[in-house]
């Protein structure tokens, strides 16, 4: 008897199998099985197009003939899709400023009568003025590709991002800005507001963004903070309620990286102490400064607005410190004084010391209208709503709230305001007094327009002015 591998056995094997089983190196070589595939060719294949990527990496610096300068490739590339018709009032202001440059020669070679004295002299003015909106033309482009520059620069930059109290770490893992944009690492690309500064100054700045806690993660925006002089992020948390820092404070990881660009950021040393920067969701700088620290509700009126549109039900956060119950109570009685029109509650709620703020518009010759003009009828704002309040204690004898304002009758189902409040009392055993209150336009789809500050006197309003069109880069 056979066994199952015997050669008989086996040529029967051999003839069912397919002859793809037996194929051998000879087959591999048939018209059927073509040659085998050489892996050392693909991998060189592979490398020459990473290196031929390198070579048309757009991101590398190219020579910019009308700034005259050495700029990333990408940068112009962007400042092209942003600016399609300035790229060409330049190349004509060059052209006619070229122009009339020749005009007195080329009008004798080509066989006219020389030009008289008084058109030479007019195509010398000419040139000078068309020569003049060519160089300023020039000096806009660069400024705007500086600017742009600096904002792809900072692309690279890591971060890590808060977590929330019941993780394991306090911050998730390291991101850099381009990657912070990814949809998958974050549902909504959020705004960034970068300081960098010593500790006194990165103190008082956090300080006052903590007043905007509940704000900031309604706008979607985090804060990074950086310093000059080695403190950490515990020496610049001076607010006894540390997790009012927890939603919004993110960490700067590798600081060094962060500093070196902020050195980088101005031609000049100008004023170190305190320098900051915004970043929008898509990357692009909104605003910067030095020396002193921005005024927050302007900004968030302005640039950090909402991400979706306000509920006019969100309730207060419940708490259960007696100083911020207080607080929130005053700030119901005000607002219930404000919209009735009682003229004797907005004045016991409000302390008599009038405010810096206030001050400072009516010496630059601003009018402010009293409380009695404020709460006529027809003037006050009667059935006005507020939800989502919110309190912020700073020491025993001032604290802050906000307060998100959905006025009535003003024909916009979205309007609202973002309210803030400064309080302030002898010591811990006093009530809370108003001391100043303001507001400013806070919507998702419109700029705030202008700005209301009030205090035991009345109010004034500042309104927005012209826009000016600025060209310069971050910081400088």
């Amino acid at each position: 008897m056979c066994v199952a591998f015997c050669p008989r056995n086996l040529d029967r094997l051999q003839q069912k199998l397919p002859p793809t089983r037996f194929a051998t190196a000879a087959a591999f070589r048939s018209d059927r099985y073509p040659d085998p595939p050489n892996f050392v060719a693909r991998r060189f294949k592979k490398s020459s197009s990473i290196h031929m990527s390198n070579q048309f990496d757009i991101s590398k610096p190219v020579f910019d003939l009308l700034s005259f300068r050495s700029i990333r490739g990408d940068a112009v590339v962007r400042y092209d899709s942003l600016n399609q018709s300035e790229p060409l009032r330049i190349t004509l202001f060059g052209l006619v400023c070229f122009s009339f440059l020749i005009a007195p020669t080329f009008t004798e070679a080509v066989g006219y009568d020389p030009m008289t004295m008084p058109t030479v002299v007019g195509s010398i003015f000419g040139a000078l003025v068309s020569g003049g909106l060519f160089v300023r033309e020039c000096s806009r482009r660069a400024s705007q590709l500086s600017r742009i520059e600096k904002e792809l620069n900072a692309e690279w930059l890591p971060i890590r991002l808060p977590t929330n109290r019941f993780a394991e770490t306090p911050y998730s893992k390291p991101v850099t800005l381009k990657e912070l944009r990814n949809s998958k690492i974050s549902q909504q690309p959020p705004r960034l507001i970068a300081i960098c500064g010593d500790q006194s100054k990165l103190q008082e700045a956090l300080s006052s963004l903590a007043v905007y806690a509940q704000r900031l993660n309604q706008s979607s925006t985090y804060v990074v903070a950086i310093s000059t002089d080695g403190s950490s992020s515990k020496d610049w948390q001076t607010l006894e309620e540390k997790s009012v820092y927890q939603s919004w404070l993110a960490d700067a990881y590798q600081p060094q990286l962060w500093r070196d660009y902020f050195r980088e950021l101005s031609e000049d040393d100008g004023d170190t102490s305190f320098r900051w920067f915004g970043l929008t969701a898509r990357g692009q700088s909104w605003g910067s400064g030095e020396g002193e620290i921005p005024q927050w509700l302007q900004v968030f009126g302005q640039f950090l607005r909402p991400i979706d549109f306000l509920d006019d039900d969100t309730p207060t956060k419940v708490t259960k410190d007696s100083a911020k119950q207080e607080l929130l109570q005053n700030l119901r009685s005000f607002y219930k004084a404000l919209t009735t029109g009682d003229e004797d509650g907005v004045t016991s709620i409000y302390s008599a010391f009038p405010s810096a703020e206030v001050t400072e518009v009516t010496a630059a010759g601003g009018r402010i209208d009293s409380w009695t003009e404020c709460l006529a009828e027809g003037a006050r704002p009667s059935g006005m709503k507020i939800s989502g309040a919110d309190a912020t204690i700073f020491s025993d004898t001032e604290a802050y709230t906000t307060v998100v304002e959905f006025p009535a009758n003003t024909g916009l189902d979205s309007a609202s305001l973002l309210a803030v409040q400064k309080w302030t009392r002898v010591d811990k055993d006093d009530s809370w007094k108003l001391q100043l209150h303001q507001t400013i336009p806070w919507s998702l789809e419109t700029k705030a327009q202008g700005t209301l500050r009030c205090d035991c006197r009345g109010c004034v309003a500042l309104t927005r002015g012209p826009e000016r069109r600025t060209f310069g880069g971050i910081i400088g």
